[in-house]
């Protein structure tokens, strides 16, 4: 048990101290491939759908077999590097979950009234970032396996549907993850060098209430 707590901790949390001292999670690292890729497969599929379907883009049908294999390599490679993002930030948002989990302690000195709101509040966040992720990696999984077998990987009509209706939820998704951090301070200053900084900061806050 302790083997794997210590590996939950280094690889989920990004808490470890060689090569170097770290000083943040993992998840922020992560999660700039699968929020790349996806974006550009679901923005693919909606300029192959509309291309087809409105002449103003005609311009672009004779790219449409690349467009197509351009989509559908974005959604592959979404979805691998879609894992570690996902796995990390499950862990985050337990830590969050937990009691005195991420935030807790922090907000309870800096928001003595307000804190069990705000830590409501973030984990309602990160519940609604984590769900718009799993449906943009179902929709991903689901175009993946229709069109594997299709000469050029050309998407369906429901294929483009979904990815049409996915786009925005992505870059709603993003803005939660952005809200969370900037917005709620979640996970802001809790390890490494930036955890003593923060330490040393309240110490010299309480000293100087004294």
């Amino acid at each position: 048990m302790g083997l794997l707590s210590n590996l939950y901790d280094t690889v989920e949390l990004g808490h470890f101290d060689w090569p170097f001292r770290n000083s943040h999670p993992v998840h922020p690292a992560t999660v700039h491939f699968p929020l790349a890729f996806f974006s550009a497969a679901y923005t693919l599929d909606t300029l192959y759908g509309t291309a087809n379907r409105f002449k103003a883009l005609a311009v672009l049908r004779p790219f449409l077999k690349d467009i197509s294999r351009l989509g559908y390599l974005c959604h592959v490679a979404g979805l691998v590097t879609s894992l570690p993002s996902f796995t990390s930030g499950s862990a985050e948002l337990w830590e969050l979950y937990k009691r005195g989990g991420i935030n807790k302690k922090d907000k309870e000195l800096t928001h003595p009234r307000s804190h069990e709101n705000i830590n409501n509040l973030s984990i309602k966040i990160g519940l609604a970032h984590g769900a718009l992720n799993f449906v943009a990696a179902g929709v991903s999984t689901y175009a993946v396996w229709t069109r594997r077998k299709v000469p050029g990987f050309t998407p369906g009509k429901v294929s483009i549907l979904l990815s049409v209706l996915t786009l925005p939820g992505v870059a709603l998704s993003a803005a939660l993850g952005g809200e969370l951090v900037y917005g709620k301070g979640v996970g802001v200053q809790r390890m490494g060098n930036a955890l003593d900084e923060k330490k040393q900061g309240i110490k010299e806050h309480a000293n100087k209430k004294d």
